[in-house]
C-alpha cells in the first residue's frame, strides 16, 4: 500500500511539474506569436501604404496611414528594440546619415523618420518615388524581423527585461519627441508603446494576477495611456509629472513583479544595471560593467590611489602641473578659462571639458578621438603642451615612492608596476566623479521640495518646447543614447568664433581624424548638462560666457539660424521661440543639475 501511495504521489508531482512547464512554454509561445502577428499586421499596413502612395491620395490620407503604421510599429517596439536592435535603429533612427564606426563610413539615413520628413508638415508630392522606396525598405526590415522571431522564442526573463527597457525608452526618447521630430506624434505613439507593454503583461495574467505588483502595473499602464491620450500640446505638457506619476512607477512595479514572481534578471553588459528598477535611482548605473577586462574594474582602493595621482604634480615634466591644475573640483573639474593654457601659459585650441560623468561617454575629448578614460589619461600626460610627462619617468617615481609602491602592489597584486596600472587608477578616480547627487536627482527619488516651481517648469521646457532632451538624453543629460547607453553622439551646431555669431569657428572637430567623412565637419561630442552652472565658459571654444548666451544661440536655431553657412548642421535651424520667462525657467532647471 505504501508503495502504491508513493507511486501515486510521484506521478501527481510529475504531471503537475509537466503541466507547469507546459504552462510556461505556452506563455512564451503566445508572446512569440503575439509579436509575429503584430509585425505581420504592420507589414500588411505598409503594403497598403505603398499602394496609397502610388495613387493620387491626399495629404491627409497619407498622413493618417503613416500614423497607422507608426502606431503598429510602436506597439511592438519593446520587442524589436530589444531583440533586433540594429534593425530597430534602421527602422526608427534619426533622419541623419548613420556613422558606422566599424566600417568608418556613413550609411544613408532610412526608415520611418526619413519618411516622416516627406509627409510632415506637408506632403512633398515630388518625392513620391523616394517615399515608396522608404516604405519598401521599412517593409523589408519588418519581414526580416518576422523571420527572425519565427526562429527565436524569447524567454520569460528576456521578455520582462525588454518590457522594462521599453518603459525606459518611452521615458527618454518617446515622450521627448526624439522619435517624432517633425510630425510631433509623440503622444499617440507613446500611448501605443504603453499599450504594447500592457498587452504582453496581459498574456501572463493567469500566472501573475495573484501579485499586487501585477495589478498595480496594469492599473498604472491603463491610467498612463488615458492621461497621455488626452494630451495634444507638447509645449504645455507636464513631462515631469508624467514621469514621476506614471512612467517611473510603472518601471518600478514591473521590477517588483519580477521579484515577486521570481523571474531572473537577465545578465547583460550594460551601463544601466540589468536589475535597475528606476532610471533615477542613485545606484542605477555601473560603469564597471563595460570594463574591457576584470582587472580594469574599479574599487575604493583604486579610486583613492587615482585621486592621489590626480593631484600629484610629479606627473608633469616640470613638476608644476597636475591633472587638478586644469580640472578644478570647485569648477566641476574644469578651469574656468575660455580655452586651456599650455605649460607656458599660452592659450590652446579648446575649452577644458568637465570630468564629471566622463565615464558615460563612448569617446573622449571634444573630438571623441580616444575610446576610453585610460587612453585619455596617457594622451594628456604625455602631451607636450599640456603636461609633457613621460610614463617611463612616472613609473620610476611611483616605484621609489613608499606610498605608491605599496599601494600599487597591494591593489594590482603585481611586484612590477606597469603603465596600465597608472592609467587604470587615474581612470577609476575619474569614473567615480559621477554622483547623481543634484537637487533634480533628489526630486526624482521622492523629495518633493527639492525643486522650485520655476525649476520644474524649466524641466518641462527642456524636454518639450526647447527640445534639449532630444540630444541631452535623460538621466545623464549627455549624448549617450538610452536605454542601452551603448553609443554616444556628436552634433554639428554651427558654433561661432564670436559671441555675435557672425563667423563659423574654424575648428573642424571630429572631422580632423575622419577627413573622408564630410558629415563630421565641425562635429563635437554632446557633453552633459549636469553641473553646467559651474563650467562656464561654454562650447568647445569657450565662445559663450553665460548660459543666457547659450540659450539664445539655441533659441535662434544655432549657426544656421543666425545665417552662417553650415551645410551639415544636425541641430534643427528652426527658431524655438522661447519666451523670456521660458528661457529663465530653462536656465533655472539646468542650475538644479549641480551635484551637491
Amino acid at each position: 500500500m505504501k508503495k502504491i501511495v508513493l507511486f501515486l504521489c510521484i506521478s501527481l508531482l510529475f504531471f503537475q511539474c509537466k503541466k507547469n512547464n507546459d504552462y510556461q512554454i505556452n506563455h512564451e509561445q503566445t508572446v512569440q506569436q503575439h509579436i509575429i502577428k503584430n509585425l505581420q499586421n504592420l507589414s500588411e499596413a505598409l503594403q497598403n501604404f505603398e499602394r496609397l502612395a502610388q495613387s493620387n491620395a491626399s495629404e491627409s490620407e497619407l498622413q493618417q496611414h503613416f500614423l497607422k503604421c507608426r502606431l503598429l510599429f510602436k506597439n511592438t517596439e519593446w520587442a524589436t528594440e530589444y531583440f533586433l536592435p540594429k534593425s530597430s535603429k534602421l527602422l526608427n533612427g534619426p533622419a541623419l546619415d548613420h556613422l558606422d564606426l566599424e566600417e568608418n563610413k556613413f550609411l544613408d539615413a532610412e526608415g520611418f523618420q526619413v519618411l516622416e520628413e516627406y509627409l510632415y508638415p506637408h506632403y512633398q508630392k515630388e518625392q513620391q518615388t523616394e517615399i515608396i522606396k522608404q516604405i519598401r525598405i521599412i517593409d523589408n526590415l519588418i519581414r526580416a524581423g518576422i523571420t527572425n522571431f519565427e526562429a527565436t522564442k524569447p524567454s520569460k526573463e528576456q521578455v520582462f527585461d525588454a518590457l522594462r527597457l521599453g518603459i525606459f525608452k518611452i521615458t527618454t526618447l518617446g515622450i521627448t519627441g526624439f522619435d517624432t521630430p517633425v510630425s510631433s506624434l509623440l503622444f499617440p505613439e507613446s500611448q501605443a508603446a504603453l499599450k504594447g507593454i500592457e498587452d504582453v503583461l496581459n498574456i501572463y495574467k493567469n500566472e501573475l494576477q495573484r501579485f499586487e505588483s501585477f495589478q498595480n502595473s496594469m492599473e498604472l499602464l491603463r491610467t498612463a495611456q488615458t492621461t497621455i491620450n488626452q494630451s495634444s500640446n507638447k509645449n504645455t505638457f507636464d513631462y515631469l509629472g508624467y514621469i514621476i506619476n506614471y512612467l517611473d512607477p510603472i518601471a518600478q512595479k514591473i521590477h517588483q513583479l519580477q521579484l515577486d514572481a521570481q523571474i531572473p534578471f537577465v545578465k547583460r553588459v550594460s551601463m544601466l544595471k540589468p536589475d535597475a528598477a528606476s532610471l533615477f535611482a542613485r545606484d542605477a548605473f555601473d560603469l564597471n560593467a563595460v570594463s574591457a577586462d576584470q582587472n580594469l574594474k574599479s574599487n575604493p582602493e583604486k579610486i583613492e590611489l587615482g585621486k592621489k595621482l590626480f593631484y600629484d604634480t610629479h606627473l608633469s615634466k616640470n613638476n608644476t602641473r597636475s591633472c587638478a591644475s586644469c580640472h578644478d573640483p570647485e569648477k566641476a573639474f574644469t578651469d574656468g578659462l575660455k580655452v586651456a593654457s599650455d605649460l607656458a601659459g599660452s592659450p590652446l585650441l579648446r575649452n577644458t571639458p568637465s570630468l564629471n560623468y566622463a565615464g558615460f561617454y563612448h569617446g573622449q575629448f571634444w573630438d571623441m578621438r580616444q575610446a576610453d578614460i585610460e587612453s585619455l589619461t596617457t594622451n594628456v600626460i604625455e602631451n607636450q603642451e599640456e603636461m609633457h610627462g613621460n610614463m617611463a619617468d612616472i613609473l620610476k617615481m611611483v616605484q621609489t615612492d613608499e606610498y605608491y609602491a605599496t599601494s600599487f602592489k597591494k591593489i594590482y597584486k603585481d611586484n612590477k608596476i606597469e603603465g596600465w596600472h597608472v592609467q587604470n587608477a587615474l581612470a577609476s578616480y575619474v569614473r567615480s566623479l559621477s554622483t547623481f547627487s543634484s537637487r533634480f536627482d533628489d526630486y526624482m527619488r521622492g523629495e518633493k521640495t527639492a525643486l522650485t516651481s520655476l525649476e520644474k517648469e524649466g524641466f518641462n521646457v527642456f524636454v518639450g518646447k526647447a527640445k534639449c532632451a532630444t540630444c541631452h538624453f535623460l538621466p545623464i543629460f549627455n549624448g549617450t543614447v538610452p536605454p542601452r547607453f551603448s553609443s554616444s553622439e556628436q552634433e554639428v551646431l554651427g558654433v561661432p568664433a564670436d559671441v555675435e555669431v557672425t563667423i563659423l569657428d574654424n575648428d573642424l572637430g571630429r572631422y580632423i581624424y575622419n577627413t573622408d567623412l564630410y558629415q563630421l565637419k565641425n562635429a563635437f561630442k554632446t557633453v552633459t548638462v549636469r553641473n553646467i552652472e559651474k563650467t562656464a565658459p561654454y562650447m568647445h571654444n569657450g565662445v559663450f560666457k553665460s548660459l543666457e548666451e547659450v540659450v539664445n544661440f539655441y533659441n535662434k536655431g544655432g549657426g544656421l539660424g543666425f545665417g552662417l553657412s553650415v551645410e551639415n548642421q544636425t541641430l534643427p535651424a528652426d527658431a524655438l521661440d522661447l519666451s523670456e520667462h521660458e528661457q529663465k525657467a530653462l536656465i533655472a532647471f539646468m542650475k538644479a543639475l549641480n551635484d551637491q
